[in-house]
């Protein structure tokens, strides 16, 4: 056990949750935690704080006083136990729990009920009654402790950050958060004591982080795909977005170099919640709204700050695809077939971006769209997660929209799309919609080509299974598309290399 202990005053609940998170990001795999205290200190409020990070923030995770035991799905899925009316330890065993501490994250409230039946856990929480807060004590390895030390000096930074806003009072609430290393947050203030009135905004907390390996020609694929990495791209597009009249979220404070930004709060409906529980959204409407918006996007000349979209960009995030979805097929490629698949696609890209170029957004999408119900036209789709957007061919972001990764998009709402499109932009213009749908087919593969290899690496790399649903919408259309006659290239090296990827069949 740790030769020393984390410590943490707490001032109230959420900041007791906020604990607990840091502790559920710190944990690598299946664990024993005993939480330790008297009645009414905190445990289960820590237990739920540390739940919901892993599983959600809108999880339910109710007191297990009387089930004894309460099981969540996740990566690692979680046991919370409270053996307060555990009768005997000879019970523990009838309760499964000396099974599921060997692959299972157990957090065990009132340990010493069950003392000589239960293994030795791995961490121990206690919490304490002290002043007008609980200090939470923390013993764990080394490792554990040293993430914990690294989030709590963060968390001060950030505090010192809020203290010169008018946020600086604010109750602090996890959000859910993408596949970044970014963190959120949603904070609320009372704005009228008398009737009660509260108003929010999101806390992002981007702290820069170093490149990693090298992936081609030396270089890492951050610094080859253009991923924007620091806060000072973000604050730059959202500006730029508002200042041509989108809807982006105004930045009520941002520090630019320490990675903090307040941001207008445009909620949380989006067609991926919508069908988790959250009021329906009409996608006719949402739909018609999300084209309007990309059709008024690519009338602007893009911003002069963003990189260009070209071959060696596409090239090297369709790489992720062989390197990481092939594999889980089961397929091995040589360095001459890796090459092939490099060139077919660096072509295929640097021809798209001879035309003039718009701003790509990149990621223009269900999760990134939000529906802001009481703003007028296009302004009801607000945007977020802009900071990798880049200067490339219109047809990208029309392919991230119809054939959307996350949710199902019924053929009919593609084709409306689609056709949406190209009817404002192109009108009776035959030249134009052919080069147009070309160009849309290898943006759909490719983009497509690229979320497999995230979504796969996601998974087996990161210990985040559920992407994996999304495969066989991903894969699908990649089929639908790979049989466009601009895609035969890459259709022709799929047969020769890797032709039980997909089942490819080429006309």
């Amino acid at each position: 056990m740790a030769e020393r202990i984390f410590t943490y005053y707490s001032v109230d609940e959420a900041a007791s949750a906020r604990v607990a998170s840091w502790l559920a990001a710190a944990l690598d795999g299946p664990c024993l935690i005993f939480l330790h205290g008297d009645l009414g200190v905190g445990k289960t409020a820590f237990a739920r704080g540390l739940i919901r990070a892993i599983c959600g923030q809108a999880t339910q995770v109710p007191s297990p006083s009387f089930a004894l035991v309460q099981p969540y799905e996740a990566s690692v899925p979680i046991w919370h136990a409270d053996l307060y009316r555990l009768a005997s330890p000879e019970e523990i065993d009838e309760l499964g729990l000396l099974e599921a501490v060997t692959d299972h994250i157990c957090l065990i409230e009132w340990p010493q009920n069950g003392d000589g039946a239960l293994p030795e856990a791995d961490i121990h929480v206690t919490l304490d009654m002290a002043a007008d807060g609980r200090l939470i004590s923390i013993e764990a390895a080394a490792g554990i402790l040293a993430a914990l030390d690294k989030t709590a000096a963060r968390d001060a930074t950030l505090t010192d950050f809020l203290s010169n806003t008018d946020w600086r009072a604010a109750d602090r609430m996890p959000l859910a958060g993408d596949a970044s290393m970014r963190r959120y947050e949603r904070l609320v203030s009372v704005t009228d004591n008398e009737t009660g009135k509260e108003s929010s905004a999101v806390l992002m907390d981007w702290q820069a982080m170093p490149d990693g390996p090298p992936v081609y020609d030396g270089k890492p694929y951050s610094q080859i795909a253009h991923l924007a990495e620091a806060m000072p791209r973000f604050a730059d597009m959202v500006n730029w977005l508002r200042d041509v009249g989108m809807a982006a979220p105004k930045l009520y404070a941002c520090d630019r170099d320490r990675g903090f930004a307040l941001l207008e709060d445009f909620g949380d409906r989006h067609l991926a919640a919508s069908e988790t529980g959250i009021k329906p959204i009409d996608r006719a409407v949402f739909y018609y709204e999300a084209v309007e918006n990309l059709l008024y996007l690519h009338r602007h000349s893009p911003p002069d700050f963003l990189p260009v979209y070209d071959g060696a960009v596409q090239a090297v995030e369709a790489a992720l695809f062989t390197n990481w979805f092939l594999p889980w097929r089961g397929i091995e490629i040589d360095a001459v077939a890796q090459t092939e698949w490099h060139d077919i696609w660096r072509r295929l890209g640097d021809d798209l971006t001879k035309t003039n170029k718009v701003t790509v957004l990149r990621d223009y999408h269900s999760v990134n769209l939000i529906w802001r119900h009481a703003a007028q036209g296009r302004h009801r789709i607000g945007l977020i997660d802009v900071q990798d957007a880049l200067q490339g061919h219109a047809a990208y972001d029309v392919a991230s929209l119809v054939c959307d990764a996350r949710i199902n998009v019924s053929a009919g709402n593609q084709e409306h799309m689609l056709a949406h499109y190209m009817d404002k932009r192109f009108g009776d213009d035959a030249a134009a919609r052919r080069a147009f749908t070309d160009a849309f087919a290898i943006a759909c593969v490719q983009r497509n080509m690229k979320i497999a290899g995230i979504f796969i690496r996601l998974a087996e790399r990161d210990g985040k299974p559920a992407y994996l649903a999304h495969m066989p919408r991903i894969i699908g259309y990649l089929k639908t598309h790979l049989k466009a006659p601009i895609l035969q290239p890459v259709a022709a090296w799929l047969v020769q290399y890797a032709a039980q990827a997909l089942e490819v069949e080429h006309d």
